[in-house]
This record gives structure tokens, sequence and C-alpha cells, in this order.
């Protein structure tokens, strides 16, 4: 299996350990003098339901959630979700949410005459232009330095916030963790109207552009 790292730009990862954003970007030139060229996907091994698989490190053995993807003029978008039950996979989010594991990387195979090599600025790149994607993975290092998660949200961003409004350690990580359902009755404290408004806020401040 082939790998390349490619700059990615996470637009959006919640506490459930969902995202969005590119585990590939076209026509960028890696370290390694690979260049992935637009629509070069012409082939996925997918889960029963369509979607790439995400891994750890490219193994296999460690897989860390699944993902729906699609390809633009940009790259390779990803709508993925972490399975956050998974023991190794949590450790691994927590990781990412300190910024040591802030890497994602794809994995594919070159299909038959899918790359040629060429000249460009006084070196030889690969171009790669027709390929089969097996999984995109979460790395601590890439070929290329740009490749890097840009952004985490955590749930002690949260929790914080929701400390902020007046609620206990116990109830802000209550509702962080499993929503307003789940602290039960409230006794005292603001009224629904009130409350319903300030999550609202909570939910643009957590709402990224």
């Amino acid at each position: 299996m082939e790998h390349l790292i490619a700059p990615i730009t996470l637009k959006e990862a919640k506490a459930d350990g969902s995202f969005t954003g590119y585990a590939a970007v076209f026509n960028n030139v890696d370290l390694g003098g690979d260049v992935i060229l637009p629509g070069a996907f012409t082939h996925a091994k997918t889960t029963p339901d369509g979607q790439i698989r995400i891994a750890l490190n490219h193994d296999l053995r460690q897989l860390a959630g699944k993902a729906k993807f699609a390809q633009d003029g940009h790259g390779l978008r990803v709508e993925g979700q972490l399975s956050l039950g998974v023991s190794y996979v949590k450790d691994a989010y927590a990781l990412m949410q300190d910024g040591v594991l802030n890497g994602l990387s794809v994995g594919f195979n070159i299909l038959d005459g899918g790359a040629e090599w060429e000249e460009r600025d006084g070196r030889y790149t690969r171009i790669i232009r027709k390929a089969e994607l097996w999984e995109f993975s979460i790395v601590p290092f890439g070929m290329n330095p740009a490749a890097l998660v840009d952004n985490v949200k955590t749930i002690r961003d949260f929790e914080a916030q929701l400390r902020g409004l007046g609620y206990s350690q116990r109830e802000a990580k209550a509702l962080a963790s499993g929503g307003f359902k789940s602290l039960g009755h409230r006794d005292g404290g603001l009224d629904s109207e009130t409350l319903a408004d300030e999550l609202k806020t909570l939910k643009t401040l957590f709402t990224w552009n």
C-alpha cells in the first residue's frame, strides 16, 4: 500500500468523535515527490455501508472508525466518526486533542497505468492519476509537515463554558457528555427558556466557519 501525506484542513471536530475535513489535497507535492491529481481515487475499498475506514498509523489491525467521502476540486473530503467506545481509539483521540497526534495520511494502491513521472521545478515528481483508496490514518508525523490536524474541539472546552453558565462540575460533565437530558431534574437555576437561549449561544460559539 502507498502512503501520501497532504495538507489537512479539519473544518470541524466534535466531542463525540465526529469531524469533517480533507484527508488529502489534490495537486500538492509531498516531500517524497508525489502528487495526487483531482479525481484520482477511481476505486475504493469500503465498509458494507460505503464508507472508508479510518486507521491508526496505517495499521489495519487498529481501525479507528469510518468516514463518508467524496472528491471535489480541492481534495478528498471526509465526514468521519471515530469509534470512541474502543479503548485505543479513545486514547488516540485524547492525543489528538492535546496536539500530539496531528497528522493524517492516505493509504492507497496505484492502479495499472495510474502514475507517471515528470519533471517539475528541476525535480522528478510522480503524478498519480488513478488509484484505489484503502483508508486514511491518524499519524504523529508525515512526509509533508503541512499535513496537520488544525483544530480539535475538546469536551473540556464545552464543560468550561457550561460552568460559566452556573452548572456544577458534575452537571457540566454530564451535559457535555450526554446532553441536557442526562442531567435529569435540576432544582432551581435557569428556567428552560433562558437555558435554551444560552445553550444556543454556546452552540454558536462551537460552530466553526
